[in-house]
């Protein structure tokens, strides 16, 4: 069976590839970048199963799924997303969906996805593989995502005299619920082990206080992945922005942070390195 992976994150794309590498289900595997993409592809392209990101420049996750459907492909489609709400996944399988796989996820979620896709075991076509046991934890959604040990402690707030990166998310109403600001250092890390770029880059990089371009995509990817922890009350959100900042910048609403709940921690990446977190809820 072909399948057709479909993620605006190059860095995501090859992931789902990875893990899909001995799945037995799959002999070929093609890649576009949106919805639009996919279906250039698809109109040449036989394609059994399709694995889709749901946000996406361009033509987004869910609007593919209507456009395939209405054209009349009968093949199987699932979503791989962060996007982990009761109203979204109703959405997924409202529309035609298979299955919907939450972000991080391992590949035996996606072999277990296709297992319902085609019509074994199990019953469900909701694989959420940050529920259960499991929690809802900085070290098991990064560990998850990167696949190797993460440890987490308390600590002081991300220092001011190193260059910090900014991820800003927003709630259901599209209002700004939460800040997530990290040392470029945790960064660097989280971005170099995501595709598995050398553990020097990521160390070079937190000394020379800055991230190349293929790392700071890659750390948005992992800020992503961390929206549903991002909040203190467990408030659905989506990230909205990534930013950098130089040594001793200030951020805009630097002093409304710093009244708001937060919660500061050191993380450190198995031999990628460490840097500190500050989650801070807004509101």
């Amino acid at each position: 069976m072909r399948a057709l992976i479909v993620d605006d994150s190059r860095a995501m794309r090859m992931i789902i590839r990875r893990e899909l590498r001995d799945n037995d289900y799959i002999d070929d595997i093609v890649e576009a970048e949106d919805g639009q993409a996919a279906i250039d592809i698809m109109t040449e392209t036989p394609v059994g199963i399709v694995f889709s990101d749901w946000n996406m420049p361009t033509m987004s996750g869910i609007d593919l799924l209507h456009a395939v459907r209405s054209a009349g492909w009968t093949g199987k489609f699932g979503f791989i997303t962060s996007e982990s709400s009761e109203a979204i996944k109703s959405q997924a399988l409202g529309a035609g969906a298979d299955f919907l796989v939450t972000k991080p996820f391992t590949a035996a979620s996606l072999e277990r996805a296709m297992t319902v896709a085609l019509g074994g075991e199990p019953t469900s076509a909701i694989i959420d593989e940050r529920t259960g046991d499991r929690g809802l934890t900085v070290v098991s959604v990064l560990e998850g995502l990167l696949r190797r040990p993460v440890k987490a402690v308390r600590s002081d707030p991300p220092r001011r005299e190193v260059a910090r990166v900014v991820a800003r998310y927003v709630d259901g109403s599209g209002e700004e619920a939460a800040v997530c600001i990290v040392e470029i250092s945790f960064a660097a890390a989280a971005g170099a082990a995501l595709t598995l770029w050398p553990p020097a880059d990521a160390a070079e990089c937190a000394r020379a206080g800055y991230l190349p371009e293929a790392i700071a995509k890659n750390f948005s990817e992992v800020a992503n992945v961390l929206a549903p922890i991002v909040h203190s009350e467990g408030r659905p959100c989506k990230l909205s922005q990534v930013d950098e900042l130089l040594a001793h910048e200030r951020l805009p609403d630097d002093e409304s942070l710093v009244s708001s709940h937060r919660r500061d921690l050191e993380v450190a990446v198995d031999q990628y390195g460490s840097g500190r977190i500050s989650f801070i809820t807004l509101g």
